[in-house]
């Protein structure tokens, strides 16, 4: 009996020792933990505060806002100046325009003392500065220079382009001044090639007053020009048919083109076009009229003619694209 009782008080004694050591056992309870101390928070990749992981940035978490320059993902997109003529009357204004259209602002604002129109083309080297730069500075800059910039006509179609599209990139910039817009190049030329009108000269080229219309007698002789944007002149067509026609004058690139109207062949008028290394909109119409006096022969006659809306005022001389690739 004594042996058993002895046996029985160490079983009783060893019972707190194994309970220990079960318990030592057993895994630590994750009760009062934070979300971020859980189960939870290593499967999302959270970090703890003393970690040094970075977790990459989810779409709903941009990893911060775009560089100077950089357009954002939804930024609007805007249009550049086209590719532009450069004028045989005024090669400077085409070589500015080729400058802001490649972007060399710097050049560009170097290169305008002494050209005309100085005020535009300051005003577009500014845009340029600032759609480079993206500071508030620069814009504010352009801003100032486009105010100062005067009305320009749109018969100076590089000058109007160059205008028109620096008011529009303020206007732009002052509706959202943290957006940086996507800039794009326009399209088309900022002067098509297009035949507008036809105006009687005299032997020198000189335009000659007169009636609304182009005309001469029906014997032919009468010299006209050929009024609006274009390169390198191929055919000319009398009344959709190539003809062959005298031209007066040098046939240059860039040039403007000179024909001497040949006689009415019975013809009471006759509807002129022509082609271009790339297509050129347009035609002009000649009328073969008796009543009046040839320029080329007495010095007086018709001033404008062909398409109604050429003439209330002669368009400018012909032009050409910039590009080397137009011609």
């Amino acid at each position: 009996m004594k042996c058993q009782s002895r046996t029985h008080i160490i079983e009783l004694a060893l019972v707190p020792v194994l309970m220990l050591a079960l318990a030592a056992c057993l895994p630590p309870s994750s009760e009062g933990l934070s979300p971020q101390q859980g189960s939870t928070a290593q499967t999302t990749g959270t970090p703890s505060r003393n970690s040094s992981t970075i977790v990459a940035p989810t779409a709903a978490q941009p990893a911060g806002p775009a560089g100077p320059g950089a357009p954002q993902e939804n930024a609007p997109a805007v249009r550049w100046i086209p590719v532009g003529p450069i004028g045989p009357n005024d090669p400077t204004s085409g070589q500015l325009y080729l400058l802001l259209q490649q972007f060399q602002c710097d050049a560009l604002a170097r290169s305008v003392e002494g050209s005309g129109d100085q005020a535009v083309w300051l005003a577009g080297a500014a845009v340029c500065r600032a759609v480079q730069s993206g500071k508030a500075e620069d814009w504010e800059n352009a801003s100032n220079a486009v105010s100062a910039t005067p009305r320009i006509p749109e018969s100076q179609c590089l000058e109007f382009r160059v205008a028109a599209m620096s008011a529009m990139m303020v206007a732009q910039y002052r509706s959202n001044p943290q957006a940086v817009p996507k800039v794009e190049p326009g399209p088309g030329e900022a002067c098509p090639r297009q035949l507008l009108g036809l105006t009687v000269v005299d032997e020198q080229l000189r335009p000659v007053p007169g009636t609304p219309r182009a005309s001469g007698p029906a014997t032919g002789g009468t010299i006209v020009r050929l009024d609006g944007y274009y390169v390198r002149i191929g055919d000319v067509l009398f009344d959709g048919v190539p003809a062959d026609v005298e031209f007066v004058g040098d046939r240059e690139d860039y040039g403007t083109v000179y024909l001497r109207m040949p006689p009415a062949q019975g013809r009471s008028s006759v509807r002129i076009s022509v082609t271009d290394t790339v297509d050129i909109a347009g035609s002009a119409t000649f009328f073969y009229d008796d009543a009046v006096v040839s320029s080329s022969t007495a010095g007086t006659g018709t001033a404008t003619g062909g398409n109604p809306a050429s003439t209330s005022q002669p368009p400018p001389s012909a032009v050409a694209p910039s590009s080397p690739a137009s011609p």
